[in-house]
């Protein structure tokens, strides 16, 4: 009878504590993107594509006896705890529960949320670990590695909670946005250090994480969390407020691309080769149709997956909406091509690309990073926040046009993801301003009023087909 007391006691705590876990969360996994739908599979180890991985296994066994690796095992502890001693520091003050209540309660919430952005890519591949699949133990001192090897690595969790966290601790304190997003950044690296983690699992969840943005972003909540967290981050932080009124600057968050030097140079050309394979396919052609990046081409290419034709005529709001971000997103992406001098794959290499007619356009051109791509995925982001039913094929219609580019031969693949990050940070920089959430207020409401519209026979696009894994 006592045995059976203890039992249902330790029951009922285990229940609350999950439901508590599940109540700090904006959104449950059933309302979450989808990881595995929109992103694709990770590369198979027979697969060029994880030279990469194996490169940065090699290189992050090398940081481990240094200042660097120390810091990764030390960030290996995994919570609300250790972001906030993360970002506190990034912040200059003491973040904790007591001390600075909202800012714990919106980093908590946030975290949670993002870091279970990534739980059904992760039971979909289950892919094995570094430390795992090399036969070595995991260099996080706070890392267990039985729970990890029943734990699938692809996209990292870690990443996820980290790169939420510092997206919405950026639009809190836009003071410190660069500062904030370059140690987010650097959080998910540690994952690669300490071999709990591949590459291309910290870049996945780095894209994951924006996409659940997307989704936080609708929450009824989230303002009143961040606009508290503000209000406490004022009362705390000790330099010039409002100092920070342009937009992140990715010189200081983003690593520099791969000259031709570098090891990882390597996985941009091995990316460029199987990409090169699909030009003959009916992806090319799509690669093709994608080359326009003009607004009437965007609103085209989003009508299919968001279920709806859009238009400057049709959808006024959503067209505004949408024009805006545009208009931003290649301001962001030009001034960082503007200050990063790369050459393009095609003049690198002396090759032809897909669309030979626009290759004296470019040809001068720096190929960091892609605006396209931030384009691409920016619009994305705020498509799947007008349309959360429909959020996994936006998001995937939204990867999809960034790598067009690297189809095409006019980008590099790395080129590429540098830019879904631009256009993350760079959506999330125009949240905070008033205007442009009347904008998506004004869309919000316009697409209520027009669900439901069938989709005229002219608007042709490519219907998203189940993934395969990437050779």
């Amino acid at each position: 009878m006592r045995k059976s007391i203890l039992f249902l006691a330790a029951l009922a705590l285990a229940f609350a504590t999950q439901t508590k876990a599940q109540d700090i969360k904006y959104y449950n996994l059933d309302k979450l993107p989808n990881a595995g739908i929109y992103l694709p599979a990770p590369p198979d180890t027979s697969s060029l594509l994880f030279a990469d991985d194996f490169n940065q296994w090699i290189w992050g066994k090398s940081m481990r006896a240094t200042q660097r690796g120390r810091q990764a095992s030390w960030e290996s502890y995994f919570g609300v705890e250790r972001m906030a001693t993360v970002f506190g520091e990034a912040m200059g003050f003491e973040i904790s529960k007591t001390k600075t209540p909202a800012i714990w309660h919106f980093m908590h919430r946030v975290g949670e949320t993002g870091h279970s952005a990534v739980t059904l890519a992760k039971r979909k591949y289950m892919r094995v670990r570094p430390f795992a699949r090399m036969n070595e133990h995991v260099a996080g001192e706070f890392d267990n590695e039985e729970e990890l090897r029943g734990n699938g690595s692809y996209p990292s969790g870690h990443t996820a909670l980290g790169w939420t966290t510092a997206l919405a601790l950026a639009e809190m304190a836009p003071e410190l946005q660069d500062t904030i997003l370059r140690r987010g950044f650097e959080y998910g690296q540690s994952r690669v250090i300490v071999g709990a983690h591949w590459q291309s699992d910290v870049d996945a969840s780095r894209i994951a994480s924006s996409a659940a943005m997307a989704r936080i972003h609708t929450h009824p909540d989230y303002y009143a969390d961040l606009d508290a967290a503000r209000k406490e981050f004022v009362q705390h932080y000790k330099g010039n407020l409002g100092t920070a009124v342009s937009f992140p600057n990715s010189r200081r968050i983003l690593d520099a691309p791969f000259d031709t030097a570098s090891r990882r140079y390597y996985a941009d050309i091995n990316a460029h080769w199987i990409a090169k394979s699909e030009r003959a396919t009916l992806r090319g052609y799509q690669a093709i149709a994608d080359a326009d990046n003009s607004i009437d081409a965007m609103l085209l290419c989003f009508s299919q997956s968001m279920g709806l034709a859009l238009s400057r005529q049709h959808t006024p709001h959503i067209f505004a909406l949408l024009n805006e971000a545009r208009q931003t997103l290649v301001e962001q992406s030009e001034a960082l091509k503007n200050t990063v001098s790369r050459k393009r794959p095609y003049v690198q290499l002396g090759e032809k690309t897909l669309m030979p007619q626009y290759e004296e356009r470019y040809r001068n051109t720096s190929s960091y990073v892609s605006t396209h791509a931030a384009i691409g995925w920016g619009l994305s982001l705020l498509l799947a926040e007008l349309n959360p039913d429909h959020q996994d094929a936006i998001l995937q219609r939204g990867f999809e046009y960034g790598y067009s580019r690297v189809i095409a031969g006019y980008q590099y693949a790395s080129d590429v993801q540098a830019a879904r990050l631009v256009a993350s940070y760079s959506i999330g920089r125009l949240h905070a301003d008033p205007a442009f959430r009347t904008l998506i207020d004004n869309a919000r409401n316009e697409y209520k009023q027009l669900t439901g519209r069938h989709i005229p026979q002219k608007i042709v696009e490519i219907k998203n087909k189940p993934r395969k894994r990437r050779k």
